[in-house]
């Protein structure tokens, strides 16, 4: 089960914000359960100013659309840290964070995104001025998602890649999947390639730029 579920909506013009509020410089520890953070259909929400660990299948899990985490440090997670949806997720936005110590054996990841199409046509997947280290297994940072914004991160110790940007993890055609990966920092320590694109073997490819 997951420690704390977020299920109520805001708008675009007012989204709700869960803000964590730092006592001697410290944020506060959101901590434990299968996904400790969900956001569960829970559309326009800022959650900023927190830190999560110890879930055993997620960390944060994006199960939603136009969500913002912000300023938030995910670590020591056996399974993934931040996960997105295949199903009924729609933009994220991820900025100022720290993930370490996530992700276990071929198919748990650090972070590891989807948006569905279907639901949220051009939905995009933005991350930026981030750090993710010390991966415990998988990609430090994997995506399925329609459109990818890879910006000013620093992406070190992937078990396997340190990026991974491809298909939807199904046999459909989808729309054009297209990315940008500008001015990041990768930090290669395992024998496999930094970065792979385009395709994965059971998927129908990126078919995009």
């Amino acid at each position: 089960y997951p420690s704390v579920i977020f299920r109520e909506s805001g708008t675009a013009e007012n989204p709700i914000t869960i803000r964590g509020i730092r006592v001697n410089g410290k944020r506060p520890v959101i901590s434990g359960g299968i996904n400790t953070v969900d956001f569960r259909l829970s559309n326009y929400n800022v959650f900023e100013g927190f830190e999560v660990t110890g879930g055993t299948n997620r960390g944060v899990y994006h199960h939603a659309a136009f969500i913002t985490v912000r300023d938030t440090f995910v670590y020591d997670c056996p399974g993934q840290g931040i996960t997105g949806s295949d199903q009924d997720s729609g933009s994220l936005l991820l900025e100022y964070c720290e993930v370490a110590r996530c992700g276990g054996g071929m198919y748990s990841h650090p972070i590891y995104m989807s948006t569905d199409p279907h639901k949220y046509p051009g939905a995009v997947f933005r991350m930026q001025f981030c750090w993710v280290h010390d991966g415990g297994g998988g990609n430090a940072v994997k995506s399925r998602s329609e459109r990818n914004e890879i910006y000013y991160n620093c992406i070190e110790s992937g078990f396997y890649r340190e990026l991974e940007l491809i298909g939807r993890d199904s046999e459909e055609a989808p729309r054009p999947m297209n990315s940008d990966v500008v001015g990041n920092v990768f930090i290669k320590k395992s024998q496999y390639p930094v970065v792979r694109i385009g395709h994965d073997s059971h998927g129908s490819g990126t078919r995009g730029r």
